[in-house]
């Protein structure tokens, strides 16, 4: 039986795949001034005018990225985090601060563009709104999952979900920050620490118990 035509849609969604694919490796490598469309064309094996076609310039390029990253993490998190079902969790919190970290293990080049994304929104105020926007929704999808483990834990964190959002990705991002200037210098065990004194600080790391009072 012969292959179906792929529709005008069809191809147009692979391009969009492919060229993706392509700006995530060329701006790693990169960074955003120092990429160009053609480069980007290049690395997708097509022309220009494709790259045209699906995106208005680089920086909607750009910005397509982010959000393909930010859908990303928010999938492998969910992942990573068992839906409540009412019953009592059949793992520890522990081990599910061990699932999450694992999925939060982006690569260099991700962590790479992570920072040019922040450096480039702070300088330019009309990609910062766009920014901003995509934040925002991430920041909500991140406190819902917050929220809900803290409900089949029971947990007792430092302050409510809405600011531990901003607490968990500062600390993510900060040793992101000193993994890419000094890799050895971060214990594989620090964010997992961390993690477990902001969501559940009268828990003793290691243990699952609570700590002495």
């Amino acid at each position: 039986m012969p292959a179906s035509r792929l529709t005008r849609q069809d191809k147009r969604q692979a391009n969009r795949a492919r060229i993706l694919r392509a700006a995530r490796e060329v701006f790693g490598q990169r960074g955003y001034h120092g990429a160009t469309i053609e480069q980007i064309a290049d690395e997708a094996g097509l022309s220009n005018g494709a790259v045209y076609y699906n995106f208005a310039n680089k920086e909607d390029l750009f910005i397509a990225l982010l959000e393909q990253w930010r859908t990303e993490l928010i999938h492998d998190l969910a992942g990573a985090l068992p839906r409540p079902s009412g019953a009592e969790p059949g793992g520890s919190f522990q081990d599910e601060i061990s699932h999450v970290i694992a999925s939060l293990k982006r690569s260099r080049e991700w962590r790479l563009l992570l920072f040019d994304f922040v450096t480039y929104a702070a300088r330019n105020p009309a990609f910062r709104a766009r920014f901003a926007a995509g934040r925002q929704k991430f920041k909500r999808d991140l406190g819902a999952a917050i929220a809900e483990r803290i409900a089949a834990h029971h947990l007792q964190p430092v302050a409510p979900p809405g600011q531990l959002v901003v607490l968990v990705t500062a600390l993510v991002n900060g040793l992101a920050i000193e993994e890419l200037t000094e890799p050895d210098g971060i214990p594989d065990d620090l964010l997992a620490t961390a993690l477990m004194a902001l969501m559940n600080p009268g828990q003793q790391p290691g243990t699952g118990k609570p700590a002495p009072s």
